[in-house]
């Protein structure tokens, strides 16, 4: 049977990759999708990482995995851990390929902290607490150490270096060429059935230097005759050059898969969705914001950034989420990326002011006052659309989804500012849902419906003939493995996510909570 090779690159979005490939600057992803056929691949809302590789993993919405931001809420507190694997409340497919038996390696798959046992090799990505094992098997960085292709975790934190593009593009490039060295080793010493990476410099980048390749930001054309600017498309070229190399070793049966988790935009403007809630008469802040909200953004985060990273204080000091709950009827829900707001509902949120008869009144209200602000600097509204949660989510998990969902204007991020709006500063690009997919196999062609992200994880099910375990809301994309191509279904226990009476995966001793740091000082993209 043929295997299945999948190249993830975080964020990478056909706005900006064509260009690029116009300019012969992806050779390797131009020969590629000459090869297959090439597609939108539209992501979960919300539009985050955090929301989205876990999508990724189950074929599901977040509404039946749970997932909604990088952190959740210990019930009846304000207390936030940060989300980790067990958080997610459904079986993924890496389950389902380790009980058929499939030889599979993972690496950098976001959200795979603590790693499962799999039958296989695996390295965790996304945000790490230092001093506890990332990989299965666990002594895989000795290995690899010892094979002289070290694996450095986290890294790429671009909010560190604040209006300082090249010291950050030096980073880069130098933690994901160590990256590139690891994973070829890995796929010359490993026997798989199914072998993915993901390629976070791209998301990473595009966050602050989209203003130098993507083309509808306003400093584009300006940006695209400096110096920097072939700096900037190194970044691509290094993810091109190791997906040639992982494509040049797979054989004409394997299929191949391209994908990203999300799309991007890129941004001139930015708002802080506490700040504009404050403003439009729904938030206070309490004392506290006096010594947190500097920490937000700007010389005061990178300070206290690298204090963190000097001593080590990752998952073990946190900035909480400065709110005077008992003035607040609405505050921001899904931090990372302002996407989500939730009614401050007595009898739910701990504190809680808003009476339940009066819910909807304030929702509605709260609605159409986000829906129609208008920046007064540019005299447009960076609220795009809005939803009611049950109009977006109906699952198993609605009852913790945000209360109030948006979607930002073009040119507009939710988060990242100091202020209720502003000119965005350092922040070039946010994301968007539109992402990208290319695949490549003996039985793909022409995609009769846009594919999803829930689509994945059945696809690579069906290509490697393993049942999975639970009923997928993605579909099977026959238009890349065959019209015969079936998933039978062998529903087990769902994988579970943490309960109210279970600790924590990231201890208090290790995380206490990792509430605004995340968001604050850049760990939350």
């Amino acid at each position: 049977m043929s295997r299945v090779l999948l190249i993830g690159w975080d964020g990478a979005d056909w706005r900006i990759l064509d260009p690029l490939m116009e300019q012969g600057a992806l050779p390797n992803l131009e020969a590629l999708v000459a090869r297959g056929q090439k597609g939108v691949l539209r992501s979960t809302i919300p539009t985050h990482s955090w929301a989205a590789w876990p999508s990724f993993m189950t074929g599901v919405d977040p509404v039946d995995h749970g997932v909604y931001d990088i952190l959740e809420t210990v019930p009846g507190t304000h207390k936030q851990y940060p989300v980790s694997y067990k958080s997610i409340k459904e079986r993924t497919f890496l389950a389902d390929l380790a009980d058929a038996g499939k030889e599979a390696v993972y690496i950098d798959l976001p959200l795979t902290f603590p790693p499962p046992d799999i039958k296989g090799k695996l390295i965790a990505g996304g945000v790490l607490p230092k001093g506890r094992d990332f990989t299965y098997p666990a002594d895989l960085p000795q290995t690899l150490e010892g094979a002289g292709v070290p694996w450095e975790i986290n890294g790429m934190s671009w909010t560190t270096y604040h209006n300082k593009p090249d010291p950050y593009l030096e980073e880069a490039l130098r933690v994901t060429g160590k990256r590139v060295k690891a994973t070829e080793w890995l796929m010359d010493n490993s026997d798989w059935d199914f072998l993915m990476s993901v390629w976070v410099s791209v998301d990473r980048t595009q966050h602050c230097l989209s203003d130098y390749v993507g083309p509808d930001h306003p400093d584009y054309a300006a940006n695209r005759k400096t110096q920097r600017y072939n700096k900037v498309v190194d970044v691509f070229r290094q993810v091109d050059d190791a997906l040639g190399m992982m494509v040049d070793k797979t054989n004409e049966d394997d299929t191949i898969l391209f994908v990203s988790d999300h799309g991007f935009q890129s941004c001139s403007r930015a708002l802080h969705m506490d700040h504009l809630l404050k403003r439009l008469g729904y938030l206070e802040f309490d004392a506290s914001n006096v010594i947190y909200g500097p920490m937000q953004w700007g010389p005061m985060r990178k300070v206290a950034r690298k204090v963190y990273d000097t001593l080590g204080l990752h998952g073990k000091v946190s900035l909480k989420q400065p709110v005077s709950w008992s003035k607040t009827k609405a505050y921001t829900s899904i931090r990372s990326t302002g996407e989500g707001v939730n009614i401050n509902l007595a009898g739910r949120e701990p504190g809680g002011i808003v009476d339940p008869a009066d819910f909807e009144k304030v929702r509605g209200d709260v609605m159409d006052a986000l829906a129609s602000f208008v920046d007064p600097d540019t005299g447009r509204k960076p609220v795009k659309e809005i939803h009611r949660r049950e109009d977006v989510f109906q699952g198993k998990y609605a009852d913790t989804a945000p209360d109030i969902l948006m979607v930002p204007a073009e040119q507009y991020s939710l988060t990242h500012a100091k202020s209720a709006y502003e000119k965005a500063d350092w922040l070039a690009g946010d994301h968007r849902p539109e992402g990208v997919m290319v695949a490549v196999g003996p039985n793909v062609r022409p995609f009769e419906t846009e594919p999803k992200l829930v689509d994945v994880a059945p696809t690579i099910l069906a290509a490697l003939d393993a049942p999975a375990g639970i009923k997928h809301s993605g579909r099977i994309l026959h238009e890349v493995v065959g019209s015969d191509a079936q998933v039978e279904v062998h529903e087990v226990a769902k994988q579970g996510g943490p309960s109210s009476t279970e600790q924590p995966v990231v201890t208090d001793a290790e995380a206490a909570e990792m509430e605004e740091h995340l968001a604050g000082l850049g760990y939350i993209d």
